[in-house]
Formats: structure tokens, sequence, C-alpha cells
């Protein structure tokens, strides 16, 4: 499965101004259900909070934070993203404020799927050239290309 084929330009803001990872959350939500992936925002909204609180930060270093959960209110597996103009602190590893952000919403019942997709867009994300371009991308359809040519050089399928 294809990160890139998760996406959708219409689920990625861009130079976002959000200033902390409760409102960072809220906002990816509302563009997984735009782009018709959450059917419930209010209890996936709950439970990826949840994760941040109780099963610790989802990021990851570099800027860069993956929060994720699976749940009933998910119609179908799909991937946003959120660029912020300043960087939030999302209890990052080296300490570091994340202004990269990418939400992985998969149905319940679907751990293989959702591991499948946060290990290929981790392993996308340790490529310091394209997370350089990503925060550099002119709109979000060139932000989803970045990705979908990435994915291909790294991984033929």
């Amino acid at each position: 499965m294809k990160v890139s084929e998760l996406m959708n330009p219409k689920g990625v803001l861009l130079y976002a101004k959000i200033d902390n990872c409760a409102d960072a959350l809220g906002i990816l939500v509302e563009l997984q259900e735009g782009i018709g992936v959450i059917t419930n925002g209010t209890a996936y909204y709950n439970d990826v909070s949840r994760r941040e609180t109780f099963g610790g930060t989802t990021a990851i270093g570099g800027g860069i934070a993956l929060p994720h959960a699976g749940n009933a209110g998910v119609s179908a597996p799909g991937i946003s993203a959120l660029l912020l103009r300043r960087g939030v602190d999302w209890g990052a590893p080296d300490g570091q404020p994340v202004d990269l952000v990418f939400m992985i919403a998969v149905p319940p019942r679907s751990e293989s799927m959702h591991l499948q997709i946060l290990a290929r867009l981790v392993n996308l994300l340790s490529r310091s050239d394209l997370v350089s371009s990503l925060r550099t991308a002119s709109s979000p359809e060139r932000f989803v290309e970045l990705i979908a040519k990435a994915e291909n050089d790294c991984f033929a399928e």
C-alpha cells in the first residue's frame, strides 16, 4: 500500500499558523473529515488525543510527528498532513518543535495495515532531502507529488 495513494491534496494544509498540538490535531481531523476518511471526528480526535497523552508522544524527532489511531469513526485508511509556519512543542525526544505532522487514520481491526503505513511513512521521512522539499512545497498538490516521487524512488513494487 502506497502512502501517496492514501493522501489527497485536499487533506494537506501548508504554512498554517497554529500554536499548539491540540489545535494541530483538530485541524488534521477536520482535513480527514473533509476528504471523507473520518465520519466521527469527535471520537477520532478523542482517541488520537488520548494516544498523545497516555501512550507517549508521536513526535519522532527532526520536527516531525505522526499522530495515529484506529477508530470506528474511520471509514477508510487515509493520511492528512499539516505544515506549520512555526513549530510547536510536541514532546519530541530530541526536544525540537514539530512543524511537519502526518495524521494516519485507519478503521478498527486494521493493525497490520496501520503498522505498514506507519513504517513506510517513517522510512520516507528519514530522507532529509524529502523533508526539506516538503517544508518548501508550493502547494498541497506538490506536497503529495513529492511524497509519491520519493515513494517510487524508494520502493519498487
